[in-house]
């Protein structure tokens, strides 16, 4: 029997977050350096939280990136 963890992170990176809502990578990072996007940064590394992206994109209708 094979046991599959759910998935409890609560960040993706920019590709898994590009992946997910079927954009391009470069869009992604566009996004992701929007003033307001919810992220964490370590570093260099961008964290989305994702528990705070599809409000984000809700308060953002309409608006051209």
């Amino acid at each position: 029997m094979i046991c599959y963890k759910e998935d409890t992170k609560k960040t993706m990176s920019v590709k898994e977050f590009a992946y997910q809502y079927g954009i391009g990578l470069n869009k992604a990072y566009e996004i992701v350096n929007s003033d307001d996007f919810p992220i964490i940064k370590c570093g260099r590394k961008f964290l989305i939280i994702k528990s705070k992206v599809d409000g984000w994109f809700e308060d953002n209708i309409g608006r051209v990136i």
